[in-house]
């Protein structure tokens, strides 16, 4: 899709859904608290505009896949660059839980949008080891944290089964649907109270429609069960595909990340994340990280009240 079809057709679907939102707010005719009804006409509304623009960002990104292959080829094979179109604007999705960000990077953030700059710069590996005091639960993860791509459109999920979640430490990219189908056969109310995405899907039992979060910010996602007090899962949102899991010696490898400053997290499970800075050059970089995992928290209910001796009978 050419530049002059593809950025109108984004300023459409946006103007329409200011415009539905302008003119279909819930309770905006009589001024009072809306209605299920017009809460639910609302939000089928925001979701068909929401799908016309991941459909327009997912175009995007298979032009980033595209471009990254021949950087690829080319540096084997030490072809120039050749000239390419003048950039398009690509624009992420709105989101019914999230505000619309904007497509600019914030400050120290590469924009690895398809026709950026940053997307034709020469490609590097990092390299490093990573230090973990105390008795991680679960896997270690490292990745690049001021690169920008593109929202990604896939799904996943989290199944509820013998009350745990499985499984429960989960990678994914900006833009990921995580489902959390209920295998049990009693209900789960799943809820995150995490700054990074606080959500709540509410009690179902086994067989219904499992409910859904679609993962639209970087960090780390807690996820818990208000029923069962040892149901723990985390969700680590990653901004970009340049990320890794830790092997069992420490040792990591990040391939093909654009040359440049850039900032490198370490992660796992009850231990606070850890950045550190690296000036990548074409001749690679290494780092070396020392995490530390506390004591796991006590667990909360959805009113943010500890549980301790929390029983539910099913």
């Amino acid at each position: 899709m050419s530049r002059k079809r593809t950025v109108p057709m984004i300023a459409a679907a946006l103007a329409v859904l200011m415009s539905r939102v302008a003119h279909s707010a819930p309770g905006k005719a009589r001024g009072g608290a809306p209605t299920a009804a017009e809460f639910a006409e609302l939000k089928q509304k925001v979701d068909q505009q929401t799908e016309l623009l991941m459909r327009l960002t997912q175009l995007e990104a298979e032009h980033y896949e595209m471009l990254i292959k021949w950087i690829q080829g080319n540096a084997r094979s030490g072809k120039g660059m050749p000239s390419l179109p003048p950039p398009t604007t690509v624009m992420p999705p709105v989101s019914s839980t999230t505000n619309p960000t904007s497509p600019t990077p914030p400050a120290g953030e590469a924009d690895m949008s398809p026709s950026s700059g940053a997307a034709r710069a020469k490609l590097a590996t990092i390299t490093g080891h990573v230090d973990v005091k105390g008795k991680p639960w679960g896997p270690i993860y490292v990745y690049v944290d001021n690169i920008k791509e593109p929202y990604v459109d896939r799904s996943t999920e989290i199944v509820q089964k013998d009350r745990a979640f499985v499984p429960n430490v989960l990678v994914v990219q900006r833009g990921t649907r995580v489902s959390f189908p209920n295998s049990d056969p009693f209900m789960h109310n799943v809820f995150s109270p995490s700054a990074t995405h606080p959500f709540d899907l509410g009690s179902y039992k086994q067989g219904e429609k499992a409910g859904m979060v679609r993962m639209v910010n970087a960090g780390v996602v807690e996820v818990l069960c208000n029923m069962h007090a040892k149901m723990r899962a985390n969700v680590l949102v990653v901004p970009n595909r340049h990320h890794a899991r830790v092997g069992a010696d420490g040792s990591f490898r990040l391939e093909n990340v654009p040359v440049g400053a850039r900032q490198v997290v370490a992660w796992t499970p009850d231990a606070k994340p850890v950045t550190e800075s690296v000036a990548l050059t074409p001749a690679g970089a290494a780092v070396t990280f020392a995490l530390k995992v506390e004591p796991a928290p006590v667990p909360l209910d959805k009113a943010g009240n500890p549980r301790s001796g929390y029983r539910h009978e099913e």
